[in-house]
């Protein structure tokens, strides 16, 4: 992969998630109620447009296009490469979401235990909350069946986009199989049948994960054109963070009340001008853009996936602690500079918290991967024909 178009991918996974964190912690400790009625100085404002809801969801959405063009890509690649790739494909990524997942659920229940415990839990008390501590809920979404099946567990309600991410990456390449001529005819529609009764089961089960594999299998196919549609970056860059703020404006209140459609709208075209511009960046001059060379894109985005998996039951059990401590209103008031204190104070814990959980996860994705494929007996799928061909 290019440098600049991996760096951007790395960039925009951590400034992400850290949007998406800055979203669900303003609303957990900031009340800007007010924002339209009465002054404020300009950051404030800043903070208002960038953490709010709409630009949360968009950015979560750019992650299932990065994950189509990284994971559904890798599939496309392997087809076209004629590779016998479907072991390795599912070590990895089982590897990938299970060295995070299973952990996450176990800190989830230690961290809503304790702050149940305080003086004050009443937040825990919240409907999104309400009845998701059950053990049937925990196997399930060991499963990944969060908001497919059941609930997300706990107050980790960001866990059910990782649940559709899981089983995309089975359903693709199982729908795609019919393509890999390496592998034989049987195996090749066997498996494209499994994968179609898995993808109906679920989709029926979830008008959400049917349309999100629909941006994931977008992202997949910006993979393949050998030439980009627009051939300035900077176009397409400009193009997609114009139509983000627009849409953070536009689709919002009274008028997507009245047309609820206009949101699947404004997300397909989003996921269609992040596609267009991963595209762009993979064929454009490897000069410039000297804002994406920093390392530390790559430092911050080792840890987003832990970022994204843990801030909520954090931000929840910080609530839980403030309320105890200053009173349930002390968060509903207009928010007052120490209200701002306390958002970026409990900000600084996720950060420090994804890090360090980071450590002992996902840093060790590449050796989980490693041992799985030592561990596992090794056979081939692919057919004889396809074996002489490579041979």
């Amino acid at each position: 992969m290019p440098f600049l178009l991996s760096q951007m991918i790395e960039a925009y996974r951590w400034i992400g998630a850290l949007i998406v964190i800055s979203v669900h912690a303003t609303n957990t400790f900031l009340n800007l109620g007010d924002i339209m009625t009465a002054p404020h100085a300009p950051p404030v404002y800043a903070w208002w447009f960038v953490a709010n809801f709409a630009l949360g969801h968009e950015m979560v959405l750019g992650f299932f296009v990065l994950s189509g063009y990284l994971v559904g890509g890798s599939v496309l690649a392997s087809i076209r490469k004629r590779k016998d790739f479907l072991r390795e494909y599912f070590i990895h990524r089982f590897a990938r979401i299970y060295i995070v997942t299973v952990p996450t659920l176990i800190l989830t229940l230690v961290l809503d235990g304790a702050g149940r415990s305080l003086p004050d839990a009443s937040f825990y008390d919240l409907p999104v909350f309400q009845g998701h501590s059950t053990p049937a809920i925990f196997l399930g979404n060991i499963l990944n069946f969060q908001e497919i099946l059941v609930p997300p567990f706990g107050t980790n309600s960001p866990l059910w986009s990782l649940a559709c991410e899981f089983w995309y990456y089975i359903c693709f390449p199982l729908l795609a199989l019919p393509l890999a001529t390496t592998y034989s005819k049987p195996l090749r529609y066997l498996g494209f049948a499994l994968g179609v009764a898995i993808f109906l089961y679920l989709g029926l089960s979830s008008a959400w994960f049917r349309f999100g594999f629909l941006l994931w299998v977008i992202g997949a196919l910006a993979s393949v054109p050998v030439r980009p549609l627009i051939a300035s970056r900077w176009a397409s860059l400009a193009l997609y963070v114009a139509t983000l703020v627009l849409f953070r404006f536009l689709v919002r209140g009274p008028v997507l009340d009245a047309h609820p459609w206009l949101q699947d709208i404004a997300d397909l075209i989003a996921a269609l001008l992040l596609s267009n511009l991963l595209l762009t960046v993979r064929h454009a001059s490897t000069e410039g853009w000297n804002w994406l060379r920093p390392k530390f894109h790559h430092d911050f985005a080792n840890f987003s996936f832990s970022i994204y998996s843990i801030h909520m039951p954090i931000l929840v059990l910080s609530r839980a602690l403030v309320d105890s401590t200053l009173g349930p209103s002390y968060a509903l008031q207009p928010a007052t500079p120490a209200n701002w204190v306390i958002l970026f104070s409990v900000l600084g814990i996720v950060l420090l918290a994804s890090y360090y959980f980071s450590r002992v996860t996902e840093a060790h994705t590449g050796a989980a991967r490693r041992s799985l494929s030592a561990s596992l007996p090794r056979f081939t799928l692919a057919s004889r024909r396809a074996q002489e061909l490579q041979s």
